[in-house]
């Protein structure tokens, strides 16, 4: 009777501990899954020691100010200059482990204007070291819209921000540019010259773009 009674605290105490365990491990996934970083944060050591590669986080605000989020869509650009493939976008779900297996397939030319949408953001480290900054990369997938390309159900964006930097990844809902406001200024200019936008509908535009065109590079 003794020994059937150690024998059922062992049991149940054994099943508490795991209990416990998972439900750290939970608590510790949501925290992870459900962070923000920003891109200064990235640049931070004390906070980047805190990630390891490949960890998953929720939403990254770059260094624009605007956000990515699991859900944004983005459009494919045109390759970095001038080449037929593109420098930060790869076939498939890219990992470290597949990598050392064969090397990286790069999306050509054929993705051009190709709508996407963001299914996970991944962070890793920029040299083989935790006491270094983050790269926030992501994972996506094509809109059927009718500007899928055949082949590959997923992306990577190998550098977010680099892509974006490149045009190589057009953001709809990114902050607009200096350079991207000068030509919507001159675009506009031509069209109220031609008569076919009105001088309200310029002079409203230009108060808007004004402070974005003399903004400090």
């Amino acid at each position: 009777m003794k020994l059937i009674l150690v024998t059922l605290i062992s049991i149940f105490t054994q099943n508490m501990k795991m209990k416990i365990l998972l439900f750290c491990l939970l608590l510790t996934s949501k925290v992870a899954f459900g962070q923000t970083l920003t891109y200064e944060q990235t640049r931070d050591l004390n906070i980047a020691s805190n990630f390891s590669n490949g960890d998953t986080i929720a939403k990254y605000v770059m260094k624009d100010g605007s956000e990515i989020v699991v859900g944004s869509t983005l459009k494919f650009g045109s390759p970095w200059n001038k080449n037929i493939d593109f420098t930060t976008l790869l076939t498939g779900k890219f990992s470290l482990g597949k990598a050392l297996l064969a090397p990286p397939i790069y999306l050509n030319e054929n993705f051009i204007g190709e709508n996407i949408v963001v299914t996970a953001i991944k962070v890793s480290h920029t040299k083989m070291s935790k006491n270094s900054s983050l790269m926030v990369w992501a994972y996506v997938s094509p809109v059927d819209d009718g500007t899928m390309s055949k082949g590959y159900n997923y992306r990577t964006i190998l550098d977010l921000e680099l892509a974006i930097e490149r045009k190589e990844v057009i953001n709809p809902n990114g902050v607009m540019s200096r350079e991207q406001a000068l030509a919507k200024m001159k675009e506009a200019k031509d069209l109220l010259d031609l008569g076919i936008m009105t001088q309200s509908d310029y002079d409203a535009l230009k108060e808007k773009l004004t402070p974005i065109i003399l903004k400090t590079p």
